[in-house]
């Protein structure tokens, strides 16, 4: 049963990576395991319903057919409209993008200060290094300006998932570099501060910009990451930062 189920989920994400689905809904509210199981018995009650014509088995190809759609999407309307999710919240985005990169450091200050701060991404060139400026579009784009080697790359960033005081992820659509991330923030040790989680996937484009990208993620972009989470911290505990 255990093989059965991992083959049906490497089916599953087979079809998201090839149609940029799943994972990728804005409004992801179904857990994995529960996708799996929609999607088996979806297609079990889809190929009943369809053995043999009539109206009640026409119900249960189209029940079927409704399962599928959930398991392959991660999203229910019924959970929607009553607000329940069984997703997990720190998955963000999972993606298909070719690199992943995740740190991690424990900041002392209250999780939702630390989101709000975060949240307004006009702050992004407080800590981020290489940003130089960020020009928020409205409640849920952004455009990135990033000094690079050799000169400058853009893009603008779209939020695709966020929990108040908890997640923030998002998605490029359109620039230099194919890439997405989330940050999350969690009670830190002994309710201490706040663990800040960043992680980040790209996908570099081919040719002459695919090197300038290379160099500016590089082997070095955990480093990277690193040192920005540093300044973070530096810029929070110092007092200077105003969300």
């Amino acid at each position: 049963m255990t093989t059965q189920n991992s083959a049906n989920r490497d089916t599953v994400e087979a079809v998201e990576a090839r149609r940029g689905y799943g994972d990728f809904v804005r409004r992801k509210n179904v857990g994995d395991m529960e996708r799996v199981v929609s999607v088996v018995a979806g297609t079990a009650l889809a190929l009943f319903g369809l053995r043999r014509f009539s109206l009640t088995r026409l119900g249960f190809a189209g029940l079927g057919a409704s399962l599928v759609y959930r398991g392959l999407t991660g999203y229910c309307a019924a959970y929607d409209r009553a607000g329940v999710s069984t997703a997990d919240p720190a998955e963000g985005i999972r993606g298909n993008l070719g690199t992943k990169i995740e740190r991690s450091l424990v900041i002392y200050a209250p999780p939702d200060r630390l989101y709000r701060f975060w949240r307004n991404f006009a702050n992004a060139s407080r800590f981020m290094e290489h940003v130089e400026s960020v020009q928020v579009l409205d409640s849920r784009r952004s455009h990135w300006i990033v000094r690079a080697p050799g000169g400058r790359m853009e893009w603008d960033a779209e939020i695709i998932n966020e929990i108040p005081d908890r997640l923030i992820a998002w998605r490029s659509t359109g620039g230099d570099v194919d890439h997405a991330g989330s940050v999350g923030f969690e009670p830190g040790p002994g309710a201490r501060g706040a663990e800040v989680r960043v992680s980040l996937q790209y996908d570099p484009p081919g040719g002459s910009a695919g090197h300038t990208v290379a160099a500016w993620f590089g082997t070095d972009a955990g480093s990277r990451i690193e040192r920005d989470l540093q300044n973070l911290k530096r810029v929070i505990e110092s007092g200077e930062a105003v969300a």
